[in-house]
């Protein structure tokens, strides 16, 4: 004999059918969300700015390049070779902070060149002239600096040179990640460095809609493991604490786009690493995102300038930085 429900039975159901189906609405819009976010936040970029050297900038014959590929994921990644005169001490790997083309770094560059380093350099998956609809999500720095090293492993001149990492932001991420699995290794500098990938995007998301980024926090990582599963959100402490690989951890007290509260060297008391080593730089100009390196003037300049066009006063080297850097990476692979 069938069972009639009661009213308030019936009624119970209703609401029990209005309330799964918004669940799941709500769940579905919301991953729907993220990777729409992922995609517009992550797009492909071949952006370069006013005052940065290109290679047309300077000495070809002083510091000649072997432009190379390599394929990360599928994607062909485009990069160059810069070898010094004579026997080279070391090859530096060179990463780039997000969005950043071939050149970005090529000041340091030529200044590791003329200490008598051979260095590489690439531009990331979406990046320049690399392949990739878009450049995914913080992450994919590491998978590139990994195809990177695996491209190093396997060239004949390149792979018999110590190997050492320098990476800027997003790259400094890159380098202290990288070190997993990475024990021909010898040192690496991470400059401006996030520690988390997602506590980086619930910190921007949260600078741009407040406590809404809370609510989608949740779906954002979901999208983020979806990409790139275990390597989601490793930190760079935990593949730093993993490993006593030399590592230089540099930072300035006035970074306007890594902030204390997501910075790397603002996480150095839980490092255990013995020969981790920070470098915190304290002077208003130097000490923001993307200055650690430049001179006072070149620093100056560039944070006062509305449009700074003049490419050698903004990318002048503090010596003193730079000659720290290099004695780091010497002392590494003696």
């Amino acid at each position: 004999m069938k069972q009639t429900l009661s009213k308030k039975q019936r009624h119970i159901k209703r609401v029990s059918i209005i309330l799964i189906a918004a669940v799941l609405s709500y769940v579905i819009f919301s991953m729907a969300g993220s990777v729409l976010v992922f995609r517009i936040i992550f797009a492909r970029t071949a952006a370069v700015n006013a005052f940065e050297l290109t290679y047309p900038d300077v000495d070809a014959a002083r510091y000649p390049r072997e432009e190379i590929s390599f394929d990360s994921g599928g994607n062909r990644l485009r990069g160059a070779v810069y070898r010094p005169q004579g026997k080279s001490e070391g090859l530096v790997l060179v990463l780039n902070g997000i969005n950043c083309c071939l050149d970005r770094h090529l000041p340091e560059i030529m200044r590791f060149v003329d200490c008598g380093f051979t260095a590489l350099t690439f531009e990331n998956t979406g990046v320049g002239q690399s392949e990739g609809d878009t450049t995914v999500g913080l992450a994919q720095a590491r998978l590139d600096a990994e195809a990177a090293i695996a491209f190093i492993r396997q060239d004949e001149t390149l792979s018999g040179l110590p190997l050492v990492l320098y990476g800027h932001s997003l790259g400094g991420y890159a380098a202290a990640t990288a070190l997993r699995g990475g024990e021909d290794i010898r040192a690496a500098v991470c400059v401006s460095s996030f520690n988390s990938p997602n506590e980086n995007m619930r910190y921007n998301a949260r600078a741009r809609v407040g406590v809404l980024a809370d609510v989608q926090y949740p779906f954002m990582c979901l999208q983020n493991y979806f990409l790139f599963g275990d390597k989601s959100d490793d930190t760079a402490v935990g593949a730093i604490n993993a490993t006593d690989t030399p590592v230089m951890i540099v930072g300035g007290s006035f970074d306007e786009i890594v902030p204390s509260e997501i910075s790397l060297l603002d996480r150095a008391d839980e490092l255990t690493n013995p020969n981790a080593v920070t470098l915190r730089i304290d002077d208003p100009y130097r000490a923001r995102h993307s200055s650690a390196w430049l001179s006072r003037d070149a620093a100056r300049y560039l944070a006062e300038t509305d449009d700074p066009t003049d490419k050698q006063r903004a990318n002048v080297l503090d010596d003193a930085f730079m000659e720290r850097v290099v004695s780091f990476y010497r002392q590494s692979i003696q």
